[in-house]
């Protein structure tokens, strides 16, 4: 800047001297003269004026230096001061990380867990505990159809006494009993190529011993097409086993047990196809001992399907019997097998109807009443009993709140002669119940039940009276609460 001031200068200096130079050889006046000496001047002071301001612009410039060359001062220390801080996280983060080398590795988190389910925190498994409790009140208005071997609120319609005997003359009894309260537990387990692998744990205290002894129902777990071990019966169609009832084993005329199995499970486009090895139980009886022994396990097969208007079900039974006294001579055998057909219907709102039926030569043991018997050993020959039987229950919704349920059961038994086994031929039963729901985990019953039994010949009792057949009925409330 202070070149160009110099250069102005000289500019200036070289311009008057040219004018002074010329000024006699063309200028006469002196008039003249001033007037240019005027204007000169006046371009003198402009030129200072424009040297002011440069020395002025200059000032500023060097000011705005200056500041710039404290903040490169300060960006520079604070520069310095994070790189310092950088270092120590540095040395913090090794230092962590050395420590993290002898600490086990985290477990992964919890998946989420299904609804109603519960995860257990640093595993892959989640639990649900459910159940009900539950009170039941019966009041045997004629006749008795309780047994006192396993409990006396549940039907027994084989115990029904035959008319004119001094147990059909007994009346009125009254029980009441929590056995049929349960309890039960399900577990969830993701494991990787498996899927899902579930368990499910449930008991009662309905124990055939007597007393309030915890009895179990299920104990199974299940994983991708498999099931494998205890719950219902493969040879089993809950779905059309008959309506809801208060009395714990409800109607005669269908099959529900629960025993040990392996099932396997095969999806269908039109439903699922089960097959099932099960737990054998050679439920032979004999004048002589129980000598029945079980060399293979029942196979059985069960096609379901589910339709817009309602469910069927097919199943088929395979049993070996057999008896062997380990005395020389003959060891009888003997191939039974069994069958069962149900439908259910909706029909009005939630409304429904359903009907099963069960017919085979051999099957006692899975029928829900009846004597639990299927075959009879005569002469070291067993000889199967014939079963067959129905069930057929409707439904109705009177409100929301309000249903009734209507059931009505048959089994017929022919029972081969030439054993102690008393000749029951036909069992039948009548359910009809009123169930009031206040709010969604609770349900107050009424149910009127009506049973009746018949002999294929007259049974004499110890007073010398005899009958073929007799009847009971029972009244039954009950109050139960779900969680």
């Amino acid at each position: 800047m202070i070149d160009d001031k110099k250069r102005l200068l000289s500019a200036v200096v070289l311009g008057v001297g040219a004018a002074v130079t010329a000024l006699p050889a063309q200028a006469d006046d002196l008039s003249d003269l001033k007037a240019l000496i005027r204007e000169l001047k006046s371009q003198v002071a402009e030129e200072k004026k424009q040297v002011h301001d440069l020395k002025a612009q200059v000032d500023d410039l060097k000011a705005q230096v200056k500041d710039q060359k404290q903040q490169v001062t300060a960006q520079g220390s604070e520069v310095q001061n994070q790189s310092r801080t950088l270092e120590k996280v540095e040395a913090q983060q090794q230092v962590l990380a050395r420590k993290q080398e002898t600490v086990p590795a985290a477990a992964p988190a919890s998946p989420a867990a299904p609804a109603g389910y519960l995860a257990v925190p640093g595993t892959n498994t989640a639990f649900k505990v459910g159940g009900y409790a539950k009170l039941d009140i019966v009041d045997d208005v004629k006749g008795n159809i309780g047994s006192s071997a396993f409990t006396k609120t549940a039907t027994d319609f084989t115990a029904i006494p035959l008319d004119h005997s001094a147990a059909s003359h007994r009346s009125g009894q009254v029980n009441v009993s929590a056995q049929e309260s349960r309890i039960n537990l399900a577990t969830l387990t993701h494991a990787d190529g498996i899927g899902d692998v579930k368990t499910f744990f449930e008991g009662d205290f309905y124990n055939v011993g007597g007393g309030n002894l915890f009895r179990l129902r299920h104990a199974y777990l299940s994983a991708g097409p498999w099931l494998a071990g205890q719950t219902w019966s493969t040879f089993t169609d809950l779905d059309t086993a008959g309506p809801e009832t208060l009395d714990f084993n409800g109607p005669v005329g269908w099959a529900a047990v629960r025993l040990p199995q392996l099932r396997y499970t095969q999806k269908l486009p039109t439903g699922n196809l089960d097959f099932a090895i099960q737990s054998p139980s050679g439920d032979l009886t004999s004048t002589t001992a129980d000598n029945h022994i079980d060399r293979a396990p029942d196979l059985v097969a069960r096609y379901t399907v589910d339709t817009s208007w309602g469910h069927l079900g097919f199943a088929a039974l395979g049993r070996y019997l057999a008896s062997d006294s380990g005395l020389p001579g003959k060891h009888p055998d003997k191939l039974v097998y069994g069958v069962l057909a149900g439908v259910g219907i909706k029909t009005i709102g939630k409304d429904q109807l359903v009907f099963q039926t069960v017919d085979g030569n051999g099957i006692g043991r899975y029928l829900e009443q009846g004597q639990g018997v299927s075959a009879v050993l005569v002469n070291n020959s067993i000889r199967p009993i014939d079963i067959w039987g129905g069930v057929v229950g409707y439904t109705h919704y009177w409100a929301p709140a309000w249903r009734s349920n209507v059931a009505y059961g048959y089994d017929h038994f022919t029972t081969p002669a030439g054993d102690t086994l008393e000749p029951i031929k036909s069992l039948t039963s009548v359910h009809a119940n009123l169930i009031w729901r206040p709010w969604p985990s609770a349900a107050v019953g009424l149910e009127y039940i009506f049973g009746q039994v018949k002999t294929s010949r007259r049974v004499q009792d110890v007073n010398g009276t005899s009958a073929n057949q007799g009847t009971a009925q029972r009244i039954e409330g009950s109050v139960k609460y779900s969680f």
